[in-house]
């Protein structure tokens, strides 16, 4: 099937390469995890003309202006976030990562002799310093990313929190995504999303949304029951989770193979996000459906799930430009022969 190159979405300046794959027009553009709203203390993201847009819903052509914002933070169950709980935590740590040191602070992480808390806030500075671009691939470089899965696999709570919340954000560097597969991390994240905590699900699910962006690693992912494990998600999870969720199974969906096994699993959730979601689930939702709808054999099944109706509705009422324009490119490619 043709391919235009397209890539959207990203939370800091990539680096620079031959953009992969991406289908047109506009279900088939995939999707990465967006920007978020509030700066990390201690980090300067850079800010670039988007070759990728927030929540990411280009036509072939151009992006509209304005994409929902995604959810976040839902479920967490009263626990802090990385950069709440780290401001008083293992000052000695935070301060040789401002030195930009993290020879020490992986030692921490590596060692099981040190306190469940110490490996959890050593977890939590890196997640803060992999936020820098600079900083990421030195945390990389370091060696970093087996322990910080290993934490992903069979940490504490805690651990397991900041571990997965380090892989997102490094999952934002394009660079970083194939060493995370290699390393091992597809699993660990898809165990997270079936069974972690509410904010351990929305962040493995962030970053499976740029690891499903390379077509691989989306092997990988569906090879490993990911597809089914997404679909829960998007049934039942939280606002946040479900997005992100929906934004995965976009990036899935544009292998005709996975699009096929999307179909047979089921898609009625999908279509409830296009009906009822949040404004960027809709948004993610219907571009899954569009991106199902290019493979010729999986309409019927599209048409049986009330698919037509709900994205006709967006179509007409969605709130922002996006979502119309991506309703519209998925009712294209469903009501054709």
């Amino acid at each position: 099937m043709p391919t235009t190159a397209a890539k959207t979405g990203a939370a800091v300046s990539p680096v620079k390469r031959a953009s992969p794959k991406a289908r047109a027009p506009s279900p088939g553009a995939k999707v990465r995890t967006p920007v978020p709203a509030k700066k990390q203390q201690g980090s300067k993201p850079k800010k670039k003309p988007s070759k990728k847009s927030p929540s990411a819903a280009p036509t072939a052509a151009s992006a509209p202006a304005a994409t929902a914002e995604w959810p976040t933070g839902e479920g967490r169950g009263g626990r802090s976030t990385p950069e709440e709980e780290l401001e008083g935590s293992l000052a000695n740590l935070t301060l040789l990562s401002a030195r930009g040191s993290f020879g020490n602070i992986l030692g921490v992480l590596r060692d099981a002799r040190r306190s469940p808390k110490e490996r959890e806030d050593a977890a939590g500075v890196l997640l803060r310093a992999c936020i820098d671009e600079q900083s990421a691939r030195r945390v990389v470089g370091a060696g970093a990313l087996p322990a910080l899965i290993e934490l992903v696999r069979a940490g504490t709570e805690g651990q397991r929190h900041n571990a997965a919340g380090a892989l997102s954000v490094l999952s934002r560097h394009d660079e970083h995504v194939v060493a995370i597969a290699r390393a091992g991390g597809v699993v660990p994240l898809l165990d997270l999303v079936r069974a972690g905590s509410a904010a351990q699900r929305e962040l493995a699910a962030g970053a499976l949304v740029n690891l499903a962006f390379e077509d691989e690693i989306a092997a990988s992912i569906a090879q490993n029951d990911g597809v089914p494990a997404l679909l829960g998600l998007a049934r039942a999870g939280t606002a946040g989770q479900k997005v992100r969720a929906a934004a995965a199974l976009r990036n899935l969906a544009s292998s005709d193979r996975i699009a096929a096994q999307l179909v047979a699993a089921g898609v009625g959730p999908l279509v409830a996000l296009v009906r009822s979601g949040s404004n960027a689930a809709k948004e993610q939702a219907a571009g899954t459906l569009g991106n199902l709808a290019l493979l010729p054999t999986n309409r019927a099944a599209l048409h049986q799930a009330g698919a037509v109706d709900a994205l006709s509705q967006l179509a007409i009422e969605g709130s922002t430009g996006a979502q119309k324009e991506v309703a519209e490119a998925a009712l294209a490619f469903l009501i054709s022969r």
